[in-house]
C-alpha cells in the first residue's frame, strides 16, 4: 500500500473515530438541523418533545419534519435519545419504548424502561439508573425481588392502564 492510500485510510478511520464519540444536542422547539448532523455525530439527543411529536412518531408520520429527520438518522446508524417535554409516563406509547431502538428520557431527565414480559424479575430491573422509571403494564407481575431492588434503588414504577398498553394513548 502506498503512502497516499495509507493516508486516507488514517483520515477516514479518525473521522469514523471522532464521530463515534460525538454527541448532538437540540430542542425539539428549534428548527430540523441538518442531515449533516449525522455525518459528524454518532448519538443524537433530542430535548422538550411535545405529545403530538411522540404520536407522530409512534405512527411513523413522515408528514412530521422531526419524525422524517429521525427516520433519516436511523439510516445512519444514529443513537437517539429522547427528552420528553411532558411529565404525564401515562401518554408515552408502549410499543414505542419496547419496540425501537430510542432511549426515553423523562422530563427530569431520568430513564425510562420497560420490560416487554408477564413477569418482571430482579435481573429484569437490577441494573436501571438509580432513580429512573419503570413503565408496566397492568397484567405483569413483579417479583418480590424485583420489588426490593427497585423500592431500594429509588425506581418509581408507573403502572399503565390496560388499554394504553397496546399502542392507544387515549388521544
Amino acid at each position: 500500500m502506498n503512502t497516499d492510500q495509507e493516508k486516507l485510510i488514517n483520515a477516514v478511520m479518525q473521522v469514523i473515530e471522532t464521530r463515534s464519540h460525538n454527541t448532538f444536542k437540540v430542542e425539539a422547539r428549534e428548527n430540523i438541523p441538518d442531515e449533516k448532523v449525522f455525518l459528524e455525530n454518532k448519538s443524537v439527543v433530542i430535548s422538550s418533545l411535545d405529545l403530538s411529536t411522540i404520536r407522530n412518531l409512534n405512527t411513523f408520520d413522515l408528514d412530521d419534519p422531526w419524525v422524517d429527520w429521525i427516520q433519516k438518522g436511523l439510516s445512519y446508524d444514529e443513537q437517539f435519545e429522547l427528552k420528553l417535554g411532558f411529565s404525564d409516563l401515562q401518554l408515552l406509547p408502549w410499543n414505542l419504548v419496547i419496540r425501537t431502538p430510542f432511549t426515553f428520557m423523562s422530563k427530569d431527565g431520568q430513564p425510562i424502561n420497560a420490560i416487554n414480559r408477564k413477569a418482571i424479575t430482579r435481573n429484569d430491573v437490577m441494573f436501571f439508573e438509580k432513580g429512573s422509571y419503570l413503565l408496566k403494564a397492568s397484567h405483569q407481575l413483579i417479583t418480590d425481588y424485583a420489588k426490593e431492588e427497585l423500592y431500594s434503588r429509588k425506581i418509581e414504577t408507573v403502572e399503565r392502564i390496560e388499554e394504553n398498553v397496546h399502542g392507544s394513548c387515549g388521544w
